[in-house]
């Protein structure tokens, strides 16, 4: 392989890893059209209970998230297999779920109560991503399987000291915050 078709494969697999980590991003801040972002138009994505187009993922994710209080996932072994000709690519990512979710909402992860509960999903995104010209790099295809699920009550968990930055699932998010923040700066205002 030529450097310059090296080059070609590191900045793939880059701009692939950027989206991947995107999605992470985007559904746990809320960011709704960063999630859009990361699929072509005519993408499929089949996510256990929601099967079905991009805009019709990120409807059923609003819905679902709309009772999730605190969601992070974390991608570790990431390998991205590309195509001869660089334009497409399958890819596979781990991905740990940690979210406190309101079993309020019906979710089949959250159970059944009254109190919210701390679930933890461990899964795979197995995805099929394409190069086209005017989009770069997106999600074509993603299967997301399961390999388990456990829920537990909150209960124990500590609580955090309000006079600390707490972590937002919207644009108040100290990630949105303007920056760079001089070392003079409070993180954000206290609510």
């Amino acid at each position: 392989m030529s450097q310059s078709n090296q080059i070609e494969q590191m900045l793939a697999e880059r701009e692939i890893s950027k989206v991947l980590h995107a999605y992470c991003q985007g559904v746990d801040r809320r960011d709704w059209d960063e999630v859009r972002s990361c699929y072509h138009s005519d993408a499929v994505d089949a996510h256990g209970a929601y099967v079905g187009d991009p805009d019709g993922l990120v409807d059923w994710l609003k819905r679902r998230h709309d009772y999730v209080l605190s969601s992070t996932h974390v991608l570790t072994n990431i390998s991205i297999r590309l195509s001869d000709d660089l334009q497409t690519a399958r890819t596979e990512s781990y991905c740990l779920s940690l979210q406190i979710v309101d079993p309020s909402s019906g979710d089949p992860f959250a159970g059944t109560g009254d109190e919210p509960v701390f679930t933890r999903v461990m899964s795979r995104y197995v995805d099929t991503f394409e190069k086209r010209a005017h989009d770069g790099w997106r999600i074509l295809r993603r299967d997301c399987v399961f390999d388990w699920m456990r829920r537990m009550p909150t209960t124990d968990f500590v609580p955090i000291d309000p006079s600390w930055t707490m972590a937002r699932r919207d644009s108040g998010d100290l990630l949105y915050a303007d920056w760079p923040l001089r070392v003079s700066e409070p993180s954000l205002p206290r609510e």
